[in-house]
């Protein structure tokens, strides 16, 4: 069952968060169960924040992102991904039907367009070829540095 997440969500929602957090390789930027917890409890609280979650006797997906006016024409709203993971106990589909859900879901709050993300040590390889096939087109690669 795909719904929105809630307040009560977000302890398992933060612990879940550095199981993607690892996966995803981000050394450069330590993980605090805690700092995120508390930063979804404070975006919950906004219009601009989606958060859906796959719930089978427990989250077992989750996917969220931001919505605004573009800075350079706010006729235009658009929202982009925060956070895309899911188990592998999962269910098959449970990730396509998540972004499927956030793209409604956005699209009810007035976004015009979406954008996702990939991230080059998760199934890089294959993202490009299933965001074409979902209607995404490549725009920009991102990069980071350790100061």
């Amino acid at each position: 069952m795909i719904r929105k997440a809630t307040l009560d969500d977000t302890p398992e929602i933060a612990r879940l968060g550095e199981i993607f957090h690892s996966q995803a390789g981000w050394s450069e930027i330590p993980y605090s169960v805690e700092d995120c917890a508390s930063s979804l409890e404070a975006f919950m609280q906004s219009d601009a924040f989606l958060c859906l979650v796959s719930d089978n006797d427990g989250i077992d997906g989750m996917i969220s992102g931001v919505i605004s006016p573009v800075y350079f024409n706010h006729a235009h709203k658009s929202g982009e991904e925060l956070f895309w993971w899911v188990s592998d106990k999962a269910p098959q589909m449970t990730g396509i039907r998540l972004l499927q859900s956030l793209e409604k879901e956005a699209a009810r709050n007035g976004c015009k367009t979406w954008q996702m993300k990939s991230l080059f040590r998760l199934n890089d390889d294959r993202m490009p070829q299933l965001y074409g096939r979902l209607g995404y087109r490549a725009t920009e690669r991102s990069f980071m540095k350790e100061l």
